[in-house]
């Protein structure tokens, strides 16, 4: 399973240290996020659900999901980069 990878960008991402925007930390996120696959989550069906509603609020054009996903974060205001981090970190803590 890719979660080291993805654990490794989001905690480095999130980390509380960083004096980036909330948005510029997803959008450094969103790289290693977007290259897990929902199959690295079959044996956990709740984690796979969290997961898509995580893609979903960073990608809705999944033809291209990576620039959607750069230019929806850099979009978003504070409170809705704030909620989709707490998503994130969330999962994250599930995977650990």
């Amino acid at each position: 399973m890719a979660d080291k990878a993805l654990r490794v960008a989001i905690s480095a991402a999130f980390r509380p240290s960083s004096a980036d925007p909330i948005q510029t930390r997803l959008i450094d996120a969103n790289a290693n996020i977007l290259h897990v696959t929902l199959d690295e989550f079959d044996g956990d069906r709740e984690l796979k659900i969290k997961f898509t509603k995580i893609l979903d609020l960073l990608a809705d054009d999944h033809d291209n999901m990576e620039t959607v996903a750069i230019e929806t974060a850099a979009n978003m205001t504070d409170f809705e980069a704030v909620k989709v981090a707490d998503l994130i970190c969330d999962f994250y803590y599930e995977l650990t």
